[in-house]
């Protein structure tokens, strides 16, 4: 027998164990020894059996964190709905490219809205869902299946719209608005399950996209092709719901529900860092890039005279370039090097510069300069890399701020946030800089020049910001 009177930090909350009589089982605190809570518990009959389930479930040991059974098993259900519910608005370009070459929205110069609400919403609302996240955490579980069920309600929506404003309405804007409701909870489990291995667990969430784009393009274009947008949006309505329902019950956090009944007050003295601007104003720069070569390039590829399957096979080598952006920034935002005698993470600052700068001369000097396949096929391979690997170190940029476990998906959202105004801003500017015709003698074939300019300037622009950074406290440690 044992007393034992501290605060521990399980991953995400700090638990206040009082000064009470504790049998020590195997394993360890990092692992997870839960205390029961004291009694006496006075209550009524029903509401007893629920809290003595619960004092059950707090005295048995905790998975172990940053790997076990359970922590992969979380990792593998989160990686099926990231990669076929997440992954579905990141290849419209596809619908895109089918709704501007037929009736009835043949030649809409506004088509990219709809794939641009599809994934702003679940940026834009993430301040907002951050927050009912953490209010309502017992019921996460029950949030995951609300927003799944939305968002196959805007698919089969979708599929019966007779406009252009219904589309945007639902496969953009209730498609969105389930994915939105269905992310958080499951980053917020993902936060639980690994700490010191989170960005590589981070890395290979997010590669699922990268991997549903290794066939969603082609399954898209042969249904579209073959039965057109209606068909094809009621099938990919089915293949969600096959594909995902069964792995929804998987997406569990790693603590029993009545731990997370007092939830402490996070500490947003973030807020007062220079630091965390710099990273919003680089997140929401690089954001203001990004969408335009994934949206742009089936449509760029087909105005070279390549085919169609030419144009989706480009977002297929983007997609699997990301998969390997991703995870290989996240095992870096987590590995450890030695500097003199002390080990230390790899900074975060010094990916988070590479990442932007390589992503704007890919765009400028590859992108930009295509006239071949060979060349577009080069371009998607390095962009893919590393703009796709940004996301990733979102986890880590909020390490940098603060080493709180608890403060992970409040940093993350708030980068995300950012990132969804980029987004939203994709649509209505990308309608501005498209010109009509095509030219392939000029730089980017004359009806992309300014997209491709502009995109390639706000990565660059994202990279700068970092480098002032970086000169800004090498003269202040001088001073």
């Amino acid at each position: 027998m044992a007393t034992i009177t501290e605060t521990m930090d399980f991953g995400q909350y700090p638990l206040q164990v009082r000064p009470e009589p504790l049998r020590l089982r195997s394993g360890n605190i990092r692992h997870g020894i839960v205390a029961a809570p004291p009694s006496p518990i006075t209550c009524g009959a029903s509401s007893c059996e629920s809290s003595n389930q619960d004092v059950e479930k707090l005295e048995r040991p905790l998975p172990p964190v940053d790997g076990g059974k359970a922590a992969w098993k979380f990792l593998f259900a989160a990686f099926m709905v990231e990669a076929f519910i997440f992954g579905f608005p990141l290849n419209y370009g596809v619908f895109q490219n089918y709704y501007f070459n037929h009736p009835p929205l043949e030649g809409n110069t506004n088509l990219s809205t709809i794939g641009t609400l599809g994934t702003a919403f679940y940026f834009l609302g993430a301040p907002i869902a951050t927050y009912l996240v953490r209010r309502y955490h017992r019921w996460q579980r029950e949030v995951i299946w609300t927003g799944s069920s939305v968002s196959v309600i805007g698919l089969l929506a979708a599929s019966f719209a007779p406009d252009f404003g219904t589309l945007v309405a639902t496969q953009g804007v209730i498609f969105g608005m389930g994915i939105l409701i269905m992310y958080y909870p499951v980053f917020n489990m993902l936060n639980e399950w690994f700490i010191d291995r989170r960005g590589l667990a981070l890395g290979i969430l997010c590669a699922a996209t990268g991997f549903s784009g290794l066939f969603y393009p082609f399954v898209l274009e042969v249904l579209l092709d073959r039965y057109g947008p209606a068909t094809t949006l009621r099938v990919s309505a089915l293949a969600l719901t096959v594909l995902c329902g069964p792995v929804l019950p998987l997406l569990h956090g790693r603590y029993p529900r009545s731990y997370h009944e007092n939830i402490p007050k996070a500490d947003c003295s973030f807020f007062k860092m220079p630091l965390f601007y710099i990273f919003s104003l680089v997140a929401l720069l690089q954001g203001m890039g990004f969408y335009f070569p994934m949206i742009y390039l089936p449509s760029f590829a087909t105005s070279l005279g390549l085919s169609d399957q030419m144009g989706a096979s480009l977002l297929v080598v983007s997609s699997f370039a990301q998969m390997l952006g991703q995870v290989g920034f996240g095992y870096s935002s987590d590995l450890r090097i030695k500097r003199f005698w002390i080990n230390e993470r790899l900074p975060v600052e010094t990916l988070v510069f590479i990442s932007p700068l390589i992503s704007g001369i890919a765009i400028l000097g590859l992108w930009g300069m295509a006239s071949s396949i060979l060349r577009l096929v080069a371009f998607a391979l390095v962009y893919g890399i590393f703009a796709g690997g940004f996301v990733v170190l979102w986890a880590r940029m909020g390490t940098a701020l603060s080493p709180s476990p608890s403060l992970a998906l409040i940093t993350f959202s708030a980068f995300a946030c950012e990132r969804g105004i980029g987004s939203v801003a994709t649509g209505p500017i990308s309608s501005a800089l498209l010109t009509a015709e095509v030219n392939t003698e000029e730089y980017g074939i004359g009806r992309f020049k300014n997209v491709i300019l502009y995109s390639g300037m706000c990565m660059l622009a994202s990279a700068a910001v970092m480098l002032v950074w970086f000169v800004w406290r090498r003269i202040t440690r001088w001073a």
